[in-house]
């Protein structure tokens, strides 16, 4: 079975040291506080339904499943004793738990725990958001469908300590999914206990990572990461306490890291310009696309032609380069650059070309004929987006360029707290949203599979027999053909540019300023950076 690997062009790792080694003694008097930035509210912290980035940083940072992520973004051991090798044919794993681990209440952490947690995700009453993520573990069409139970799903304890999962399919990528949130274990009485109110606040949570959640009340600006004294590796973490605050204008928080109140922030736009010398600045490459999603369900956006019209109209290496100016990249297409092909170490996106193109005249040609179709000379939506200053800005730059270029558009922007714009997403409430992906695991299916007519990641709706019937095959079909695999997950790509239920605006880039105090805070190209391996020195 072959793996799936990043590009290391397209990865940038941070391996972040002081510039000398002060003694022992020092060490000890060097109070062990992080003070970091994070984008946005925490919208929950129950990991069946922790999704979008903050959820799923903070998860790993308070929890933990069979394996975590290194610098390379390879799967590692962590609950797991060590990596596996899978039998019969790449249809079965059996793992072994790390004996001695336990939950922050002191309770054993077992293989009932992974069994009860993934059961309850699958489960359709759970509504989870991660739960396609197990679509290649035995019985999960069935069970997502209603013709099973989840307690069929394809996992079991065969004792305390030995989990065994069997695949409906092989998985090359199998393993890195354990290190997501959704495949984190659960302890089945305390959940039960705290019922409708498990993830809500701090208290109603349960903790088996490196730090316990503090002062979290569902609805905090700030919160606090305390190291927990029942972590199996304990005795490797540094930190005694991470101070979270949400920042959401750049300006603000610059002016935070530069007064002292943060170790680290993230920065954007001209800010990073301005800063191309300063020592503190680090750049993370990431294979993640930035994109504006369409309400098909809605009359407009239901018609191709204005679909296609807006996404010839926006420029994304305009918006890259000159908007927002922080090392961010033109999107070739929605599957950004980054995932090789391993027998002909031909990068993806770089192979299925520019399907992203900018064409002024072609988009207004299109216009008129949709206005035709749909019986209208002027239209108007709204884009919805987070209230950061990031979308924000990315959201002006789309209302002018399309109001420019569509004679009879006209666009309005409704920026709100985070949590009320991921509720609208799921629950279809938008014209159009702002949304990006960045790769919980290296390949690209991971980003195509966003888009299945049954996937409830699809918030738009948008239904193509054509490109669910390439996705099955990338799944299933050619699993263990890698070739024909690789070809079927082109076609999906090529697809989503010739239909457009979404406009691909920029491949990611992350900056960052971080205080040559931190050690050991590593940005790799899949995950979170893990606090557990951070050191304040002098």
């Amino acid at each position: 079975m072959k793996k799936w690997k990043l590009a290391v062009s397209f990865m940038m790792l941070l391996s972040l040291a002081a510039c000398s080694s002060p003694k022992e003694s020092s060490k000890k008097e060097v109070e062990q506080v992080l003070k970091a930035s994070i984008a946005s509210e925490l919208s929950t912290a129950d990991v069946s339904l922790a999704m979008d980035n903050t959820a799923c940083e903070v998860m790993s940072q308070v929890a933990e499943g069979l394996y975590s992520f290194d610098i390379k973004g390879n799967a590692i051991p962590a609950l797991a004793e060590e990596k596996v090798t899978p039998t019969e044919e790449g249809l079965r794993y059996t793992f072994k738990i790390r004996k001695g681990a336990k939950w922050s209440n002191g309770e054993e952490i077992t293989a009932k725990d992974f069994v009860y947690s993934w059961q309850r995700t699958v489960d359709p009453k759970t509504t989870s958001p991660q739960a396609f993520y197990f679509s290649g573990i035995e019985n999960y069409a069935e069970i997502s469908e209603g013709k099973k139970q989840p307690s069929e799903l394809g996992v079991k304890a065969t004792d305390d300590y030995t989990l065994e999962v069997k695949l409906a399919y092989p998985m090359s990528y199998f393993q890195q999914l354990l290190a997501v949130p959704a495949f984190f274990p659960l302890n089945q009485a305390f959940v039960e206990k705290e019922g409708a109110k498990y993830g809500t606040n701090a208290t109603s949570t349960l903790y088996n990572g490196a730090f316990t959640l503090k002062d979290w009340d569902g609805t905090s600006m700030s919160w606090t990461y305390e190291k927990n004294n029942q972590y199996w590796d304990k005795k490797n973490v540094k930190l005694e306490k991470v101070q979270m605050q949400v920042v959401k204008e750049v300006g603000t928080g610059k002016n935070l890291f530069d007064d002292g109140k943060l170790d680290e922030v993230a920065i954007s736009g001209e800010v990073v310009a301005q800063e191309k010398a300063n020592k503190a600045l680090h750049i993370r490459e990431l294979p993640g696309t930035y994109y504006v999603e369409l309400n098909t369900q809605k009359k407009l956006f239901a018609n191709k032609n204005a679909r296609k019209a807006m996404s010839l109209a926006l420029d994304s290496e305009k918006l890259a380069k000159n908007v927002l100016n922080d090392g961010s990249q033109k999107a070739l297409g929605f599957v950004p650059a980054g995932f090789v092909n391993q027998e002909t170490q031909k990068d993806f996106a770089k192979e299925v070309g520019d399907i992203n193109p900018h064409d002024s005249k072609e988009a207004k040609k299109l216009w008129e004929e949709a206005k035709k179709e749909l019986g209208v000379t002027k239209a108007e939506f709204t884009i919805l987006c987070s209230d950061a200053e990031g979308p924000k800005k990315v959201s002006e730059y789309i209302q002018g360029a399309l109001s420019e270029t569509l004679d009879g558009l006209s666009i309005s922007i409704s920026p709100v707290p985070f949590a009320n714009r991921l509720e609208k997403s799921r629950s279809g409430d938008f014209d159009v949203v702002l949304g990006g992906w960045t790769p919980v695991y290296a390949d690209p299916i991971d980003f195509l599979n966003l888009l299945q007519s049954e996937n409830s990641n699809n918030f738009g709706k948008w239904k193509n027999t054509a490109f669910d019937q390439y996705v099955e095959q990338a799944n299933v079909t050619y699993a263990n053909d890698y070739q024909k695999r690789w070809e079927a997950m082109k076609s999906a790509d090529k697809l989503i540019s010739e239909e457009v239920p979404l406009i691909p605006l920029y491949q990611i880039s992350e900056a960052h300023l971080i205080n040559s105090k931190v050690k050991g805070l590593e940005f790799g190209p899949l995950g979170s950076a893990y606090y557990k391996n951070v050191e304040i020195v002098k």
